[in-house]
């Protein structure tokens, strides 16, 4: 705060009366007011932390089914692929209580996990040159490995994020950085897209991989750089045992946490197999593959300003009400589009959809879990989250290639029962919201 002070020279000549003024200096962060200096600079350092591990988020989601269906991975392993992480991270999660040293706070586990996540991005760059008949296994499980490292404490970066974040502003702040972060994203997919554009899995090497999976190791590490810089608000990790009779006794919030759980359940049941879909079935080059992906990132960006206000304005909960709703019909076109352009068209729709679904899921998240333990509550709903994935994703990969041939490729069946299958939890679940 800065304190000036002005002499005002009053209409008498010989007469001066001085005035004092205090000026309140506003911080702000992306044209938001943020709060104190110090927030600001720890949201600062936080922003670099999300642009380097979304150029990384970039390159992985982009290229890591590409990389198991090169290395001839069966359906099954696909489906393990997308939701073992989150599953062996979520019941690690119900432990985190016990295991923590409350000293340490938050800060100090984050930056593990992350470290550890460029770490198993380097084994996962030298998978291709292993021996044919274990290659793709042994890449499944590195994968594991990577997103368990950051998934792991994600219920701790939650809570730290929400300690740092005025309430008042969470739907605006986190709308604008969603927004910066999907920008990182989609140039990063575009740029490997047009680096790589004459390859696709057929005629591609696995230095290729290799070389996309060491870039995102990098932006791995000077994200853990940054996160090293960010301050905490001194609120210790709870070292509690984690008690899932409590848990129970929240009703509001366990309601909440089943229909999440189940929805991302049926997203899962599907959501591998789009890219096995572009890759496989429609033939997509790198360069379509790294634009259907930027489609998506480019619905997200141009959207999120507007669902950030929506939600700051009319809640959360009605935000996540429409949105999930129209989650339920993201997968119903691609059972008849197969030219690029139209995938494109529907993924941008998708963004559209799930910037607005993930914004308001997380800022609920974050109300919901309350201010009592909220690592606690967290962990539980995402723990709910990773076993819902890991059950419906291994279903969809057990199903996928004994489906009926209803529409031009059977994966499209698939698509279709996702649909229906996520159509059956918003019309239990999502409609009895408190």
């Amino acid at each position: 705060m800065n304190n000036s002070i002005k002499s005002l020279q009053t209409v008498s000549s010989a007469v001066f009366t001085p005035k004092t003024s205090i000026k309140t200096e506003v911080y702000k962060l992306g044209g938001i007011d943020i709060g104190n200096k110090k927030i600001k600079t720890a949201l600062t350092y936080s922003v670099l932390d999300g642009v380097f591990a979304n150029g990384m988020l970039g390159l992985v989601e982009t290229f890591s089914v590409a990389g198991a269906v090169f290395l001839n991975a069966p359906a099954i392993a696909i489906a393990i692929l997308g939701s073992l992480p989150l599953l062996l991270s979520s019941l690690v999660q119900l432990f985190m209580p016990r295991m923590v040293n409350e000293s340490k706070g938050r800060k100090f586990y984050v930056i593990r996990g992350t470290f550890f996540q460029s770490l198993f991005l380097i084994a996962l760059a030298l998978c291709g040159w292993l021996p044919e008949h274990i290659r793709s296994w042994v890449y499944v499980i590195i994968f594991a490995l990577y997103g368990f490292s950051g998934n792991v404490v994600s219920g701790l970066w939650i809570a730290w994020m929400g300690d740092l974040v005025p309430q008042n502003i969470r739907g605006q702040h986190f709308a604008w950085r969603n927004r910066l972060f999907s920008t990182t994203q989609l140039g990063c997919a575009l740029i490997a897209g047009l680096i790589l554009q004459k390859y696709s899995t057929h005629n591609a090497t696995w230095m290729i991989f290799a070389l996309v999976f060491l870039t995102a190791a990098i932006f791995r590490l000077l994200s853990t750089r940054m996160l090293y810089s960010q301050s905490e608000i001194s609120k210790p990790v709870t070292s509690h045992t984690f008690s899932l009779r409590r848990v129970l006794t929240l009703k509001p919030f366990i309601h909440y946490s089943i229909a999440a759980a189940l929805m991302q359940g049926t997203v899962a049941f599907a959501g591998p197999f789009f890219n096995v879909f572009y890759i496989r079935d429609l033939k997509f080059d790198f360069f379509n593959l790294s634009v259907a992906a930027a489609a998506t990132v480019f619905g997200t960006i141009v959207s999120l300003p507007l669902w950030g206000k929506l939600a700051d304005a009319v809640g959360n909960r009605k935000i996540l009400l429409v949105t999930g709703l129209l989650i339920c019909t993201v997968p119903i076109p691609y059972v008849v589009s197969s030219l690029p352009w139209h995938i494109w068209v529907l993924n941008f729709y998708t963004g559209l959809c799930w910037s607005g679904y993930n914004l308001s899921n997380f800022n609920y998240l974050l109300l919901a879990s309350g201010k009592e333990r909220p690592e606690m509550n967290i962990t539980f709903s995402v723990a709910m989250t990773g076993i819902m994935v890991f059950v419906f994703s291994m279903a969809g990969g057990l199903l996928a290639p004994h489906l009926p041939k209803l529409f031009e490729w059977p994966i499209q069946t698939l698509f279709l029962l996702s649909s229906l299958l996520r159509f059956g939890v918003y019309g239990f679940f999502y409609t009895r919201f408190y």
